[in-house]
């Protein structure tokens, strides 16, 4: 029976882990973000397979080709001793994680005759190449967001100790991933929540105006 109860606390487990990101509030972003694709870094990547994981669970297809673009334009991790032992051996290390990235909406557009090719919209690009000018419209600015941990070094316990820190590492891409897509919802709901509320003050402005009578 005791061996029963360890093997379906493991299996919980497990379960528990494979399903973090549905534990750690990702929402369903489909609605506003349907889909993009992922520049700066692989999916393949232990980072890019943690942000591929992320974005699946908000139900955000990545394509190999999109118009919304997500570019990682940093992703660093360090690690720097803290203390030392008697000895002057490290006894304590700090691990922090760096990710900055942008939101883009990449479109291309065809220019006839004498057609302007300035963009009316402020937060737009515009590269002109022969008959057509692409336009590059920043959906968010670039931002960063960054993790930390600590932990303690024993090495008479050697392989205990790397497994402590790769599991900690793990943990932080995780983190990483989450922030970045919590930053992303929250930054085009507001952006949405504006629009609605300007479009909103518009309508009443022309409720309001008074009637001319001929």
């Amino acid at each position: 029976m005791y061996k029963i109860k360890i093997i379906l606390l493991i299996l919980s487990s497990n379960l528990i882990l494979s399903c973090g990101f549905h534990l750690r509030g990702i929402e369903d972003l489909s609605s506003i973000l349907p889909e993009l694709r992922i520049q700066g870094v692989s999916i393949h990547s232990e980072f890019g397979r943690e942000l591929y994981r992320g974005l699946s669970a908000a139900k955000i297809n990545v394509l190999q080709e999109s118009e919304v673009v997500l570019e990682i334009s940093r992703n660093e991790f360090s690690k720097r001793v803290l203390s030392l032992d008697a000895a002057g051996r490290a006894n304590q290390y700090e691990l922090n994680y760096l990710i900055s990235f942008k939101l883009t909406k990449n479109s291309n557009e065809k220019i006839s005759g004498l057609k302007n090719t300035l963009s009316n919209n402020n937060s737009a690009n515009v590269k002109q190449s022969g008959n057509t000018k692409e336009i590059i419209t920043s959906l968010i600015p670039q931002q960063t967001v960054s993790a930390r941990r600590e932990f303690f070094y024993d090495a008479t316990q050697v392989l205990a100790k790397a497994d402590e820190e790769n599991r900690l590492v793990t943990d932080m891409r995780q983190t990483m991933a989450q922030q970045l897509i919590r930053r992303i919802s929250f930054s085009l709901k507001s952006t949405k929540n504006s629009k609605s509320r300007a479009e909103a003050e518009i309508e009443s402005e022309k409720s309001n105006d008074p009637v001319e009578i001929k």
